[in-house]
């Protein structure tokens, strides 16, 4: 047998060895395709399905906060029933559960605008907390640069024009509470120790000394730890209207300034989480709910944001004996 029909029978296999290469390329890439835009309308599916369920939690919790309102509009505290977590559910496709937490028992950054009354009052407020928590007392002063718009572009837009990605100072409220990483002089660190304790509302909002942490509880005057912890009650403070003089009775020194238009016992504003799993995906919803009163009374929702915190996951963990969750 001569060579040449060798060579052709070799040359014959060969291309059939890639053809047979190349069709399972071919099937190999039309599989992963598949699985990969099956796996696309898996996850779209689920997150469809994930945002309706937290459309029901957040109807869930507007009907709470309004039977919490009918039943004692005067006081609201720790250990009302929009406080109790809702446990673990099982729904198709996975688990859901809430919570609540009370945003008046936090500081108010947005007092801090001119746009508040009190607002020197409030200043010191927010001074006193960073003194608390251990943070240079510069941020106070950065944090209403940064919200003052009385001025165009000058001295204060500096430091931020020079940074490497290089943008101006906000100039209004706050929206969220995770702009505070934009101010000067707000790190990391110094972010995760206030953001449990402060929130971004409407200017003018009072704190509900029933809600407030040991922190919030010691920015009000010359109040001590020790002090703060003992009106605190291990969470479950439950003061009235009159709580003024009885802390004035019990040597509780507030800030004189701070009247009827900055303490309170009762609130408005509440953050609604939602946590959901689906096929061992994670989702986490957040509603900023406002309950409004008086005769256009009813719920309001100003915001909904979605993917988690840790600050305010550490919000919502309540503190154990004296020391704060972080």
């Amino acid at each position: 047998m001569s060579a040449a029909p060798r060579r052709q029978r070799g040359i014959a296999l060969l291309v059939a060895l890639l053809t047979v290469a190349l069709a399972a390329i071919l099937i190999a890439g039309l599989l992963d395709r598949g699985e990969l835009a099956l796996a696309r309308t898996r996850n779209a599916l689920r997150t469809e399905q994930a945002q309706a369920y937290a459309q029901g939690l957040e109807s869930y919790a507007a009907q709470i906060l309004m039977k919490d309102y009918s039943d004692d509009s005067a006081v609201d505290t720790n250990t009302d029933i929009w406080a109790l977590p809702l446990p673990p559910q099982q729904v198709p496709g996975g688990i859901i559960s809430g919570t609540a937490r009370d945003l008046n028992g936090c500081f108010n950054l947005n007092n801090l605008s001119r746009a508040s009354t009190g607002n020197q009052a409030w200043f010191d407020v927010f001074a006193r907390l960073l003194k608390v928590q251990g943070v240079a007392p510069d941020v106070a002063d950065a944090v209403r640069e940064w919200l003052d718009d009385e001025s165009g572009a000058d001295s204060n837009d500096t430091y931020y024009l020079s940074l490497p990605v290089p943008y101006r100072r906000g100039r209004h409220t706050f929206a969220h509470v995770s702009e505070l990483r934009l101010v000067r002089g707000v790190t990391s660190e110094v972010y995760a120790q206030l953001a449990p304790y402060v929130c971004a509302l409407p200017p003018g909002t009072k704190i509900n000394v029933n809600t407030a942490s040991v922190p919030v509880l010691q920015s009000l005057g010359e109040i001590s730890k020790a002090q703060a912890e003992n009106l605190w009650q291990n969470g479950k403070a439950h003061w009235s209207g009159t709580f003024q003089q009885e802390w004035q009775q019990k040597d509780i020194r507030i800030d004189p300034r701070l009247g009827q238009n900055h303490l309170g016992t009762a609130s408005s504003y509440f953050l609604a989480r939602g946590d959901i799993t689906l096929d061992g995906i994670a989702f986490t919803f957040y509603s900023l709910i406002e309950r409004r009163t008086g005769p256009d009374g009813g719920i309001r929702v100003l915001e909904r944001s979605r993917g988690s915190d840790d600050a305010l996951v550490a919000a919502v963990v309540p503190e154990q004996g004296s020391a704060a969750a972080r």
